[in-house]
């Protein structure tokens, strides 16, 4: 079966994404960019956490992936509970 990793923007709007290296941490994230399909909101962009420029969803990694500030950072969208 294939498994659907789409990034799916929350019923309520609030993203909340978790630091690969600290993983304890939920950071409430700004959406950039999102598009509608088949009547769902599908996030296409976040701001980085970080330096706040441009994620794009990284589908290897199932994450959003920054590389402006010196490492690669990897945010995983999570629930706010």
């Amino acid at each position: 079966m294939k498994l659907d990793n789409t990034p799916f923007l929350p019923p309520d709007g609030n993203v909340y994404v978790m630091d690969s290296l600290d993983p304890t941490k939920k950071i409430k994230v700004e959406v950039l960019k999102k598009r509608t399909k088949q009547h769902r909101d599908i996030v296409e962009s976040l701001a980085c956490p970080v330096c706040g420029s441009a994620m794009e969803w990284n589908r290897a990694w199932e994450a959003f992936i920054c590389v402006k500030h010196g490492k690669k950072a990897i945010y995983e969208i999570v629930n706010e509970g």
